[in-house]
């Protein structure tokens, strides 16, 4: 009965500690158990895109797992600094060691109860809401889903159970090593020591960060770019630890040599404060501003993806129906076409059909286009394919009375522009830029992107492929179109190289970029809920330590509100560094991203550009309410002195 006293007593005492905590863990519970149960739900499956959702899921739950262990150990390790001197009076007061270890089981019980019970009530009520979030971004009208998920509530309890197993031992482990005099007089910190290894890491950051930086704008279009850019998410976590720990302290270290800019009031409290900030917070920092940025580009990847799907798809299929073969449709084939949209009550426009050369694979270097062959010739290098259009071809198509000069060229390239003097293979071309080509296809469906060439005759001795283009009018359901452009590739005997049509294409798309949204969005508020309490825990850290600051400086002289506008100063910078650094992280992951993008074929910058200014002045927003609110438990804390 007592033990169950001093932890109602002591939670009582830490209220402004356990609620947050309690708040994040209820939160973090409900996103594991909604993950878990979109991953099992039954009706997902008769999907066609089911094993791709699936996968996502299964992703998307192991990555929120990971972030509540690394959310449960920081946090288990700020509870653990604050009760520690409480610990310690226990045991003086005559409490054994046996005694503090059962103190502490059962105040992990407490909270392990407190969070899967009230947690698992929150999935459950907001799983429905979720699942017809997830239902809307994959246009799916009839999806069940049962009030409760008796499988994910069993295992989102063994989960969570299990890492407060894991807790549980830690905190015994430290309990059985330490004394009750360690206990109530902690160790304190000791000044580290900045030798030539120091200085080496913080030189070490500043060039991990550079080269990741490098790596993401000169990335190309090609097979490499994925791995590439996860080197420099690599080297980006790499170089911001390093850089926040040991660069910003070299930074001050010098500013603190220079004695005629030191030795000034201002200097000498901003600089000295923030030294002694970074030292203690340079880790903390480190890991809110790697928070911030995989927010920032989870969002802007997911969203660009879902908001281009009908960019993606008119590159794809220009047409209702799309047919790219070797030859023109037979006559029976026509006829097929005929037969199969009478039997659906499909009314078909006059198809438009027009010939190019096939695309010829290969690369750029500087103006001159390097020939492979074909898909088949493919290497790490590859990066284009060049289709040439005759003009004749093209003012037929486009309506337009183009003419050319000898050697003179029309240039379509909406991934970036070419123009001016060009050559590709052996051909030498005066190139003009054209802005809008609305027949734009990608045959075979290749990542590559097509270049369009427009000139007078096509290049000789090349291969020729043909375009048929079908609009189609049917009065029906989502299905039944699906049903009809199945139905016609099923009676055409084509593979899907050949064969294109949009709601197909559209609704695959929307499967899954819609479960990628799905999973962007929770793994971000995950970790936005991570974030928050991080920062929450290094205000009231930071709050406490100022404590004592706040008496020297005013014993020094300084006016209490010269000393508050100092350290609130101080305060306002430290925090405002990680989100300046989350910023220009996804500044410099764009380019990559819009490159892996290409190879999706979507290449709509306006709207990449749209997406990135509307998450980041999203998250400034959120970033200075939370900034905000746990500023009011830092002031509360330091004007107890």
């Amino acid at each position: 009965m007592l033990f169950f006293k001093l932890i109602n007593s002591s939670f009582k005492r830490n209220l402004k500690v356990y609620i947050p905590y309690l708040i994040s863990m209820i939160m973090l519970v409900a996103i594991n158990y909604i993950f878990k149960a979109v991953e099992i739900n039954r009706s997902l499956k008769d999907l066609p895109s089911a094993a791709v959702t699936k996968a996502l899921m299964q992703t998307g739950s192991t990555f929120i797992i990971l972030v509540t262990l690394a959310f449960m150990i920081y946090v288990n390790r700020f509870l653990w600094q604050q009760r520690q001197r409480e610990m310690g009076l226990y045991s003086m007061l005559g409490m054994t060691s046996r005694n503090l270890q059962v103190l502490t089981i059962i105040e992990k019980l407490y909270l392990l109860v407190i969070s899967l019970f009230i947690g698992i009530l929150f999935g459950v009520i907001f799983d429905r809401l979720a699942f017809l979030g997830f239902a809307h971004l994959l246009q799916i009208e009839h999806l069940s889903q049962p009030w409760v998920e008796w499988p994910a509530v069993t295992t989102t309890i063994l989960i969570i159970g299990g890492f407060f197993l894991i807790l549980m031992v830690i905190d015994l482990i430290k309990l059985f090593r330490l004394n009750p005099n360690e206990l109530w007089q902690p160790k304190q910190a000791k000044i580290a020591s900045h030798g030539k290894l120091f200085t080496f890491a913080g030189l070490l950051g500043v060039a991990a960060l550079a080269f990741a930086y490098y790596l993401t704008i000169t990335v190309k279009p090609r097979i490499s770019a994925l791995s590439t850019f996860m080197l420099a998410v690599f080297l980006v976590v790499i170089g911001t630890y390093l850089v926040f720990i040991t660069g910003s302290i070299i930074v001050l270290k010098i500013l603190q040599k220079n004695k005629r800019y030191y030795y000034r009031p201002r200097h000498f409290i901003a600089i000295s404060g923030m030294l002694q900030r970074m030292e203690q917070n340079g880790a903390s920092l480190a890991t809110i501003c790697l928070l911030c940025s995989s927010v920032l580009v989870i969002l802007f990847t997911s969203l660009t993806m879902y908001a281009g799907i009908n960019d993606t798809v008119n590159s794809f299929a220009p047409r209702d129906l799309t047919i790219i073969t070797s030859q023109k449709l037979s006559s029976q084939q026509e006829a097929t076409i005929k037969s199969v949209a009478s039997k659906h009550q499909a009314h078909l426009d006059k198809p438009l059909t027009f010939t190019t050369s096939a695309p010829q694979y290969g690369y750029w270097k500087n103006n001159h286009f390097i020939i492979q062959g074909g898909l088949e010739n493919m290497t790490n290098q590859t990066t284009n394919s060049i289709i040439t259009m005759s003009t004749a071809t093209y003012n037929r198509i486009s309506g337009q009375k183009v003419k050319l000069g000898k050697d003179k060229a029309l240039i379509y390239s909406p991934a970036k522009e070419h123009q001016g003097s060009l050559q590709v293979g052996s051909q030498k071309y005066q190139a003009k830029v054209l802005h809008n080509f609305n027949y734009y296809f990608n045959p075979s469906h290749s990542i590559y992107s097509p270049i369009f060439v427009i000139t007078n005759n096509l290049p000789a001795n090349t291969a020729t492929i043909c375009f048929i283009g079908i609009d189609y009018h049917l009065n029906g359901s989502k299905k039944e179109h699906l049903q009809f452009e199945n139905d016609l590739q099923a009676k055409l005997h084509l593979p899907n190289q050949v064969y294109s049509s949009r709601t197909n294409l559209k609704s695959q798309l929307t499967s899954l970029y819609g479960g990628i949204v799905f999973l962007g969005i929770l793994i971000s508020f995950a970790l936005g809920i991570t974030t928050t309490v991080v920062i929450y825990f290094k205000q009231i850290t930071e709050g406490y330590e100022d404590q004592a600051r706040f008496k020297t400086m005013q014993q020094v002289g300084l006016s209490e509100k010269e000393t508050t506008k100092s350290i609130h100063s101080q305060v306002l910078m430290v925090f405002m560094l990680p989100v300046v650094g989350a910023i220009i992280n996804l500044c410099f992951a764009i380019p990559a991203i819009r490159q892996i993008l290409i190879q999706f074929n979507f290449y709509n910058v306006q709207l990449m550009t749209i997406i990135a200014v509307s998450i980041t002045l999203i998250l400034l927003c959120l970033y200075f309410v939370i900034y905000g609110l746990t500023t009011k438990i830092y002031r509360k804390i330091v004007e107890q002195s």
